[in-house]
């Protein structure tokens, strides 16, 4: 129990210190350091995560996993800059270095994989039905890139062919991201389901990075005057804190209805 609370208090912590860090980074010119600044945020974010996921499923079957979605972005974002599908027609910018296939930040590896194991972690919370948790979990991944790509786009670290509605970004982006995070979450699903049909709860711990990582961008938005991300963002923190740390709270509430 100790050790839970001590877990909380330094997620807590971390999530405020990226909040504020994002002043730095909406605030603060940084030229042609952007490369690898970009690519440290993605990569420290996304190892608490990964850290708990492999404590939890065990080096070898957990680091198999990681890799897998290392590799499933690549594929998918390098498919989406050729043909336009499923994304919209976009490309990184030159800024972010190094690029896989002459197309993907190398950086991008560590860039999806935190954000569908949190979807992952929160919305077995909801259900153990995969029929419902999975769907369910793409549409977390969904509001999530609500938060993110409009920080993208300001950030220029990619540029969209025909900017659309959403601060410059095209809807059919997250339509795009409906139908990957679907696709992840089944792939995902059957790796962990341990011979059942039903979705395995995982620790809350696993969700630690998208707590982080919605903490950093929502600061960002606000410092940037993004509004419409800065309140996804929010209610996204709250959503994840009320499943993932408060259930009683609706367990109470039916107990007194009762």
């Amino acid at each position: 129990m100790q050790l839970k609370k001590s877990n909380d208090v330094l997620l807590a912590v971390f999530c405020g210190a990226f909040f504020l860090s994002s002043y730095l980074v909406a605030n603060v010119p940084i030229g042609e350091s952007v490369t690898w600044v970009s690519a440290f945020f993605i990569v420290a974010l996304a190892l608490p995560s990964y850290y708990y996921f492999i404590k939890w499923a065990g080096p070898k079957k957990g680091m198999l996993i990681l890799i897998l979605f290392a590799i499933f972005p690549v594929i998918i974002e390098s498919i989406g800059i050729s043909t336009g599908i499923p994304y919209g027609s976009f490309h990184y910018a030159e800024t972010m270095g190094f690029k896989i296939l002459g197309l993907v930040p190398w950086s991008v590896t560590f860039a999806f994989g935190p954000l569908l194991l949190g979807s992952m972690t929160v919305t077995t919370r909801l259900s153990q039905n995969a029929s419902l948790a999975i769907p369910a979990s793409a549409i977390v991944l969904v509001l999530v890139d609500l938060v993110l790509d409009p920080a993208a786009v300001v950030l220029n670290i990619w540029v969209w062919s025909q900017p659309g509605a959403y601060y410059g970004v095209p809807l059919v982006n997250f339509v795009g991201w409906f139908i990957t995070g679907t696709v992840a979450s089944i792939i995902f699903h059957l790796l962990t389901r341990a011979n059942s049909d039903k979705m395995v709860q995982m620790p809350r711990t696993i969700a630690s990075s998208l707590f982080i990582i919605l903490s950093f961008w929502s600061g960002f938005s606000l410092w940037k005057g993004l509004f419409v991300p800065l309140l996804v963002g929010i209610l996204l923190i709250g959503f994840l804190s009320w499943r993932l740390y408060y259930p009683q709270l609706t367990i109470r509430n039916r107990q007194k209805k009762n």
